[in-house]
């Protein structure tokens, strides 16, 4: 079961912590005019730049849970990790499938037979070397096109790697692409040209007191069908 907590932030702004400073003019006529006061902070809720001040504690398997859906958990995660996931995904699957060449070559033996040898048919060709089964991986799964590197029909498990690894290269091709595209497609800076008013009112509109606030579009685009959701946090 997952405990929320809440920070303490002060009632006027969330960058203000600690007691607010607030300045009213005196009536007394002595000094500047003005007496400063200070305001017993509250638990905010949300804060004004639209962030929830809650934290979650005491939750189980939470990394399990953001594995079991890893997709959302890409589109969701900051430009820099996902850049970082984009690398490391496409190297370590070019080292474990060099890995698994340069083993299929070491037990073939076309580590220990020279190149020039006639008599011999090595399962990848100029591979003598993990170096060497690093690069033609990197040509496989890439399909940048094979040079002196390339696989003989003398051992069919080099040639079922070499099917293996293309299918699992347009799989990881479509899963990044996808969660880059998903995520350059989500509309998560948009609020960034949509501007409130800092101060809210309440008047008498229709005979009732409302609150007010305006709200101001940036862009010259308009937002056709737009719904305002308004929420209210009060103590009970």
């Amino acid at each position: 079961m997952s405990v929320g907590k809440i920070n303490r932030y002060s009632i006027v702004s969330s960058e203000e912590e600690g007691l607010r400073l607030t300045t009213m003019h005196g009536m007394n006529g002595f000094g500047n005019g003005k007496i400063h006061t200070r305001r017993k902070c509250r638990n905010r809720f949300v804060k004004k730049n639209g962030q929830c001040n809650v934290q979650f504690a005491n939750m189980d398997d939470k990394s399990q849970r953001y594995m079991a859906d890893i997709f959302t958990t890409c589109v969701d995660i900051r430009w820099r990790w996902m850049l970082v996931v984009f690398t490391l995904v496409f190297v370590m699957s070019w080292l474990a499938f060099g890995l698994a060449f340069w083993v299929i070559a070491l037990l073939h033996g076309d580590l220990d037979n020279p190149a020039g040898d006639d008599n011999f048919t090595p399962c990848v060709l100029q591979v003598n070397g993990f170096v060497a089964a690093f690069l033609f991986s990197i040509e496989t799964q890439s399909t940048i096109g094979y040079g002196y590197r390339c696989v003989t029909e003398e051992c069919p498990v080099a040639v079922f790697m070499v099917v293996f690894q293309s299918i699992v290269g347009c799989i990881i091709d479509c899963f990044m692409i996808g969660a880059i595209m998903a995520k350059m497609a989500r509309p998560k800076k948009r609020a960034q040209t949509l501007l409130f008013s800092h101060n809210a009112v309440i008047a008498m509109r229709d005979g009732k007191l409302c609150l007010m606030w305006r709200v101001g579009n940036l862009r010259k685009s308009h937002i056709v069908e737009a719904h305002v959701r308004a929420q209210l946090i009060k103590p009970r």
